[in-house]
């Protein structure tokens, strides 16, 4: 009987052990303020990479039709979309024709240059992915015809 009532004792001493909560850590924050002063204090600290994103998407400078965006049809497009065919490429008017401002995942002309569910353009391969990103560029800032 004795035995019994010490195994009992024991197993209750074990449970409420168990149970009981943890000992307050006096060094880790109790409130929403300091909480949220140990994750600024963290993320300040944090290692920040020196790396620009790579991010085709990321809108940068300024990007001039005539400059950047003419010079990358002529050289690619016009020999297929000049006068012949049935997409021209031959003026600022006609390429607009393809171009939704603002909205580069809406425009034609960038669903072909990505191959976005339509064929590649131009059919020998793929832009390198810096011209690409200056016809984003260009009709995310609206297309202009600068």
């Amino acid at each position: 009987m004795k035995i019994r009532k010490f195994f009992l004792l024991i197993t209750s001493g074990l449970l409420l052990a168990a149970c009981a909560p943890a000992a307050v850590n006096e060094t880790a924050p109790t409130t929403v303020e300091q909480v949220a002063t140990k994750v600024m204090e963290a993320t300040q600290s944090a290692v920040v990479p020196t790396e620009e994103p790579t991010h085709e998407l990321t809108v940068l400078a300024e990007v001039g039709f005539s400059k950047d965006i003419w010079p990358v049809i002529q050289k690619f497009a016009l020999a297929a979309h000049g006068g012949k065919g049935g997409v021209f490429l031959e003026s600022y008017d006609d390429i607009m024709k393809y171009v939704v401002p603002g909205s580069p995942e809406e425009s034609m002309l960038y669903k072909r240059l990505t191959a976005d569910g339509v064929s590649q353009m131009p059919p020998s391969g793929p832009l390198p992915s810096e011209t690409i990103k200056l016809f984003y560029d260009w009709i995310k800032q609206g297309a202009k015809n600068n």
